[in-house]
């Protein structure tokens, strides 16, 4: 299938491979008001894709304000799947667990994970991140302010205070690459309702930085979509898979973005090869 890989509006998409299958986590992209769930797309190739519907509402989740369900991370540890998300514009990060990457997901806390402005940080848009070693680490950041902090074993507490480790042009979406023994930061850049919006990366020897910008892997391409951006990254094979959302080039509305696929490549320095867009995809 081309891209886009699913029909409808949807953003910040979070590509994974669980028990055998793609799994693509995203945002259903609307006004604020109409964001009150997640649901989650799966596929045995990266071509056909399925909806596998809701797997978590905020009519369960008390302490959200029922609206602005952003940026849904998903990571699994000793055979349960937890969920990381945004919950009411600011009202704070939340964690919910799952025996099943498919849900249904239960609010694991009853509060929020991360509720305050650390360092400035607007609580949105978190991204789990499980090194080779078990470690376990939590990223998110608005308001162009990045953090970081270790997650205990039992993934739903935080092992330290959250760190600062924004680097120059960071505005939204982090997600963090691990290849070849490096630690590869990427974010999004930019506004994310018009063409400036992209995804740059640094490179550090620590998941903990420091991180200094590298350069730009995916951005608008005017013959193809605009505001490229929110990704994440899976590695298949000897290749990875970037995924991310786009408006296309016939949409106005900023709410109007659809879930694509591309290839992603590193060249002989370690660096991450420019993304082209493209209608084809990775089919």
């Amino acid at each position: 299938m081309p891209n886009p890989v699913f029909p409808g509006w949807y953003a910040d998409p979070e590509i994974h491979h669980f028990e055998g299958r793609f799994f693509i986590y995203p945002t259903y992209s609307a006004p604020y008001e109409e964001q009150t769930f997640f649901q989650v797309f799966s596929s045995k190739d990266l071509v056909e894709w399925t909806s596998e519907g809701v797997i978590l509402n905020f009519a369960g989740i008390p302490w959200s304000t029922n609206r602005a369900a952003w940026a849904p991370s998903v990571a699994t540890k000793d055979g349960r799947y937890y969920i990381y998300f945004s919950a009411g514009d600011g009202a704070g990060l939340g964690v919910a667990v799952s025996d099943q990457p498919t849900g249904p997901f239960i609010d694991a806390i009853g509060k929020p994970l991360v509720s305050e402005y650390h360092h400035g940080a607007q609580p949105i848009d978190a991204h789990a991140f499980l090194d080779d070693d078990g470690q376990a680490y939590l990223y998110w950041g608005g308001h162009s302010k990045a953090l970081m902090a270790k997650l205990k074993s039992d993934m739903i507490s935080l092992a330290e205070a959250p760190i600062d480790i924004t680097p120059a042009d960071y505005v939204e979406g982090p997600f963090m690459l691990k290849h070849q023994d490096k630690y590869y930061f990427m974010w999004s850049e930019g506004g994310w309702g018009d063409p400036s919006y992209r995804v740059a990366y640094a490179i550090a020897a620590s998941p903990y930085g420091p991180f200094e910008r590298v350069g730009v892997v995916l951005q608008t391409d005017p013959t193809v979509a605009t505001s490229a951006g929110h990704h994440s990254v899976l590695r298949v094979g000897d290749r990875h898979v970037i995924c991310y959302h786009r408006r296309p080039l016939t949409e106005t509305s900023p709410h109007h973005r659809v879930t694509c696929l591309e290839w992603m490549d590193f060249d002989g320095d370690g660096k991450i090869l420019p993304v082209k867009l493209t209608n084809e995809g990775v089919g």
